[in-house]
């Protein structure tokens, strides 16, 4: 017999599950079909050696928004955040501790350059404009300035009338996009550790070094999340598992180890989806929590789709360049520099590896051309110092996020370099924490070429496609369908590759549910 809901959720990770919590709550039948044994995509928790768990792939909390937090009512369900206040950028010999407490971290600071130290809270104040706009356009569904009918001509006018008082955040947005991290944090400091500490938040996702135009987004867009530096107690899969709850509440269903090998259209409608298993269900409503590419080029038959679409899903770009690596440890890393007695702060269980800009930029170098960095930059961070439910008594997991890891390899394959890889990263580690490597019982490396088979993300890109210039806001993933729409009717998008993008802010999934609703309630 043949299952029917209003909404099938494809897809369960943390944005699919948000839209399907919010349909639930509004009274819809919701099924959420996940293709792993468990929910939540590249919010999970998993066991990687035995007796030690960790955040696979995204590692913080910070910018899951608290509007999804409230409504959703996640504290109820189990989210706990862990406030980890403290990051380290150590040197050969030294360190700069950069802690919530900004009289501190002017002190740390201050060791280096005193002008740098004065200059850190204008440089935060000027930051503090463009994170606000950044923050009120991520929960606004993106216009359609190419829609030329009276509808679209309104919705582009006010959503223009919304920033009529903005010109200064505006203007500073517009640099953001267009100058580099390394030009953008040199008007502000001179020191290069302290430079290379803002320029960092440039490389996550990045695809390119932060002395490329445009890259000044990247460190802007690290921001502008508003739950603080924090893990979610028991990792990132709590998320998730929060979320599905706050679903399931409401009557939401879940079905894992169900792969969608097609969804189903008829004269241009999307009427439900066929598994693997050759079952089919039916659906008033679909949504794809599914990368865009693989949503539009595997899951639905050209026929079905304008050739323009098609040719712009194809050029929506999702390289990957960064790599994970997940270690089991016997002790903490003792990083150079650092006195909890002398620096005045709690042990840092976050830390930035990349003493100065060039040491960006070279990683970026080595993989210009097809191969991995010799000295890769490394974010090690320590779960397990808060939260001792990740690891065995006395030990602990580090987690990294690292780069530049390209993809594809020239004259080679990861399964060959991928050992190299982790003993470059090790190297690194070991000339700013001294004892690392000796200290690794067990690891587990994830290349971009991992990430993309493990949760089916096309060139295993963490932010599920470049926040370019041309693949932001109304062009995300493409030009006349970023506002969670698709060509064909009934068909809707909720994933990181929509508006506003990566990260863990369920925000993807809260603005697809909330264009969903509306089309319900003008279809009656």
């Amino acid at each position: 017999m043949t299952s029917t809901y209003d909404a099938i959720i494809v897809g369960g990770g943390h944005n699919g599950l948000t839209c399907g919590a919010y349909l639930a709550r509004a009274g819809k039948t919701v099924l959420v079909l996940e293709q792993k044994p468990y929910v939540g995509g590249a919010s999970v928790t998993e066991e990687f050696s035995p007796g030690f768990r960790a955040s696979t792939y995204s590692f913080i909390m910070g910018h899951l928004h608290p509007k999804v937090i409230e409504e959703l009512e996640l504290r109820k369900f189990g989210l706990e955040n862990i406030e980890q206040p403290n990051v380290i950028n150590p040197t050969d010999d030294d360190c700069i501790v950069f802690s919530k407490d900004p009289v501190k971290t002017q002190e740390q600071i201050a060791r280096f350059s005193k002008k740098d130290a004065e200059n850190y809270p204008k440089f935060f104040e000027r930051l503090q404009s463009t994170i606000e706009i950044l923050r009120m356009l991520q929960l606004e569904t993106p216009v359609n300035p190419f829609r030329k009918d009276p509808a679209g001509l309104f919705r582009t006018a006010r959503f223009a009338w919304k920033l009529r008082n903005a010109e200064k955040e505006v203007y500073n947005l517009l640099h953001a996009l267009s100058m580099s991290a390394h030009d953008y944090v040199s008007r502000w400091f001179e020191t290069d550790l302290v430079k290379a500490k803002f320029m960092f938040w440039a490389t996550i996702g990045g695809n390119v070094g932060p002395y490329s135009p445009g890259t000044a987004f990247y460190l802007v867009t690290h921001l502008i999340g508003q739950t603080g530096m924090s893990f979610a107690r028991g990792g990132m899969g709590a998320i998730a598992d929060a979320i599905a709850k706050s679903g399931q509440a409401h009557g939401m269903k879940i079905q894992c180890d169900a792969w969608v090998d097609e969804i189903l259209v008829r004269d241009g409608k999307a009427y439900g989806v066929r598994l693997r298993s050759g079952e089919e269900i039916l659906g008033s409503r679909i949504i794809s929590n599914v990368n865009a590419k693989r949503t539009f080029l595997d899951m639905i038959k050209p026929d079905d789709l304008p050739d323009e679409f098609v040719e712009d899903i194809k050029g929506f770009r999702s390289r990957g360049m960064s790599f994970k690596l997940l270690c089991a440890v016997d002790r903490l890393p003792q990083y150079k520099g650092f006195s909890r007695e002398t620096s005045g702060v709690e042990y840092p269980s976050y830390a930035h590896i990349c003493p100065t800009p060039e040491f960006l930029e070279q990683a970026f170098h080595d993989a210009k051309f097809g191969w991995y960095s010799s000295e890769p930059f490394l974010s090690p961070n320590v779960p397990s110092y808060y939260d001792d439910t990740l690891a065995p008594e006395g030990k602990h997991v580090v987690v990294f996020q690292g780069g530049v890891t390209p993809y594809e390899l020239r004259n080679s394959d990861w399964d060959r370099e991928g050992p190299q890889l982790v003993k470059n990263a090790f190297n690194v580690m070991d000339r700013f924490a001294p004892g690392f490597s000796d200290s690794v019982i067990d690891h587990k490396l994830y290349t971009p070429r991992d990430i993309e088979a493990d949760i089916n993300l096309p060139g295993g890109n963490s932010q599920h496609g470049e926040l370019t210039l041309d693949q932001l806001f109304f062009m995300r993933p493409v030009p006349r369908y970023a506002d969670y729409r698709s060509p064909i009717r009934q068909l809707y998008q909720c994933g990181a590759s929509t508006h506003p993008g990566g990260a863990v802010s369920a925000v993807p999934g809260h603005n697809a549910a909330r264009e969903i609703l509306n089309d319900w309630k003008w279809s009656r």
